[in-house]
């Protein structure tokens, strides 16, 4: 009975397992086709563009089809594909499927689908078509293929700014040297000396961190340029050494060096002549070739000329004494950029030169030039001053002039100093050599080295005229003239008082009558004198100078700045303000004079309360006085005096012998 049951159990499994295999799904043969997509909206077929890195996130094409019709349309999805011309989609391309039946294309989407197959800058032409995919019962449907023609771009960013440098240029891999280009929509131009053999590359910016545009980043380079093989993936320049166009093409993904040429004239690095023509000063020609002179050749490539140029100048350089083939101007147009161009590429050079002096370079090496003041340099050094015999701190002059040099500085009594055109190097020392008169506490000292005759250290002010062959060594200058109480008797002249280093004041009663005034640096005579430039409205001339004048009587606030040789003249009138003043800060009090030569006292009788005080001129701030230290010395935009309430006497004294001072007193 029992083995009854097992063979029952086992008769069962068996029907079990038949009806089982009676009822599963037969394999499908094939998928099951449906209806395919159909374009609703297409590019036309006569579709020929090139690509732009500029504008990748612009839409190229919107395409739009049907839905495929499936006997089940659940899950339906779409992908883009492309492919060669006459291939058959044999080896499509596929964009990342989507379930819309609709697709914007843009620029750059388009072109990194294209750049896993095709070379950049080059045409090509492919066709597209969507495919249509369900699950695995249902076939692949495709929309008909439509073709166009397209270049693509190699995905280089377009730098706002382009700079040069390597061992093919001047410069070398610095970057902070490197040689800007002209930058023309996506296209730069630069024009300079490339030696042959030599790496280059170009960066975005001229710091280390820059964007390296290095071998790689253009699609097509000319035939003279190849891979250097180095760490960086610099370019090579193979042609002959010579000056050169190089033009980076971004929009064409293209990097060319050819040699410049107008006519027949090929543009070398090292003409045997340049000359400077425009309209740039009143003693050369304008625009006259002919008449116009000739840079001075100061090494392969690089030549220089000292002129005056005026406002508004106008120049260019020739490469002969005629308007002929060899012409450089400012890169691109009009300007003062530095960056140099030739025949066809320029426009003029545009300057504002104020009538100075300035040394013009031209650099063929470097395809640049600049304007640069014609200072010459003065150093002073020697035991007499904060520095010492330390030649490498030597303590710079300040030009005034051709020729004239001035400080104001810290100077030791009775010790030596010397001069020096170059710090750190003792050649071409002036000492006593140098000079013929010595003004002031100037004198000669030990071995052929200046002296601070001066009876104490302090600050004193020096003043170079190696026209003239005078040095001077003072405290301050003086002022004297008939206009005023000094006369015209140098033993008389009234010392000004420093009020920032260099910048010296002193207040008087000046007349329009009288001759004027000047200035001295010793009460020992009339060497070295200064007075008002003829040519400069409130320039210093030590040589060929005039008296300064005023125009009405008046008192008067005199300052003269020996840092730069210039002189402000202002008449003042003087008030109180403040919180206790009766017209408070806005309102000033105005305070009496007696106008008379010599007079240097302001006063008023007023009455005021628990407060603060100032004095200033002519209502306004330009000029006050406050009393920083609280100790009766009154200083330019001093501290607030503080007061309490009373009637007083009040007197502001402007005396530039003794200082600039005040009285309160109780009445």
């Amino acid at each position: 009975m029992k083995n009854l049951r097992y063979f029952l159990i086992l008769i069962l499994a068996v029907v079990a397992f038949s009806c089982e295999e009676d009822f599963m799904t037969p394999p499908v043969k094939s998928p099951v086709e449906g209806t395919a997509p159909v374009w609703v909206n297409q590019p036309s077929s006569d579709l020929d563009t090139v690509l732009f890195k500029r504008d990748e996130k612009e839409t190229l094409f919107s395409l739009s089809w049907s839905a495929p019709v499936y006997a089940d349309n659940i899950g339906v999805r779409y992908f883009l594909q492309l492919d060669s011309k006459g291939n058959n989609f044999a080896d499509p391309i596929e964009f990342d499927r989507i379930s819309a039946t609709e697709l914007d294309v843009t620029i750059g989407d388009l072109n990194n689908a294209l750049m896993k197959r095709y070379n950049p800058a080059e045409k090509v032409e492919i066709e597209m078509r969507i495919r249509a995919a369900s699950n695995e019962d249902l076939a692949n449907l495709y929309t008909e293929a439509f073709s166009f023609k397209v270049t693509p771009y190699l995905d280089v960013p377009v730098p706002s700014e382009l700079f040069m440098m390597g061992t093919a240029t001047e410069v070398g891999f610095s970057s902070a040297d490197a040689l800007a280009a002209l930058k023309d929509g996506d296209v730069f131009y630069k024009y300079l000396k490339l030696t042959t053999d030599g790496a280059f590359r170009f960066t975005d910016k001229q710091t280390d961190d820059g964007f390296a545009y290095n071998y790689g980043k253009f699609a097509t380079v000319s035939s003279n340029i190849a891979a250097a093989g180095d760490e960086d993936g610099n370019f090579k320049f193979t042609g002959e050494t010579g000056w050169y166009e190089v033009k980076a093409d971004f929009t064409n993904s293209e990097l060319t060096i050819a040699p410049f040429q107008v006519g027949s004239t090929t543009y070398t690095f090292d003409p045997t002549e340049v000359y400077l023509v425009g309209d740039y000063n009143g003693s050369v020609p304008a625009w006259s070739p002919d008449n116009s002179p000739a840079l001075t050749k100061k090494s392969e490539g690089v030549y220089t000329i000292e002129t005056e140029i005026k406002d508004g100048a106008m120049l260019k350089f020739v490469g002969q004494p005629s308007w002929g083939d060899l012409d450089w101007g400012n890169l691109g147009a009009d300007g003062a950029t530095g960056n140099l161009g030739p025949k066809g590429k320029n426009g003029n050079i545009t300057f504002d030169g104020g009538s100075k002096s300035y040394i013009v370079t031209l650099n063929l090496n470097t395809g640049s030039y600049t304007i640069k003041e014609a200072k010459s340099y003065l150093y002073i050094v020697g035991a007499a001053t904060s520095v010492g015999w330390n030649i490498d701190e030597a303590l710079e002059m300040n030009i005034i002039a051709p020729g004239i040099w001035t400080k104001t500085l810290e100077l030791k009594a009775r010790e030596p100093f010397k001069f020096f055109p170059e710090k750190g190097s003792w050649a071409n020392g002036m000492g006593v050599d140098a000079f013929d008169n010595f003004i002031g506490c100037s004198d000669s000292g030990s071995d052929g080295n200046l002296q601070n005759d001066g009876a104490t250290d302090g600050t004193y002010l020096v003043i170079v005229n190696t026209n003239s062959k005078t040095i001077t060594v003072t405290d301050a200058p003086k002022i004297l003239g008939g206009s005023m109480i000094a006369g015209w008797e140098p033993s008389l002249a009234i010392n000004m008082q420093m009020v920032e280093n260099g910048v010296f004041d002193t207040y008087q009663y000046i007349t329009a009558d009288g001759g004027g005034f000047k200035f001295v640096n010793t009460t020992d005579g009339w060497a070295g004198d200064l007075g008002a430039s003829k040519v400069t409205t409130g320039m210093l001339e030590q040589d060929d100078e005039q008296n300064l004048e005023v125009a009405a009587d008046g008192f008067y606030r005199v300052r003269v700045n020996m840092n730069d040789f210039t002189y402000q003249v202002d008449e003042t009138a003087w008030g109180i303000v403040g919180s206790a003043n009766p017209g408070g800060w806005d309102n000033d009090s105005n305070m009496s004079f007696t106008e008379a030569k010599g007079e240097y006292i302001w006063s008023t009788d007023i009455t005021l309360t628990d407060g603060q005080i100032k004095f200033r001129a002519n209502g306004s701030w330009d000029i006050n006085l406050g009393d920083t230290d609280a100790n009766g010395s009154l200083e330019y935009g001093g501290t607030d005096i503080g007061v309490t309430a009373g009637n007083y006497h009040i007197e502001l004294i402007l005396n530039s012998v003794t200082g600039f001072t005040y009285t309160i007193t109780a009445n």
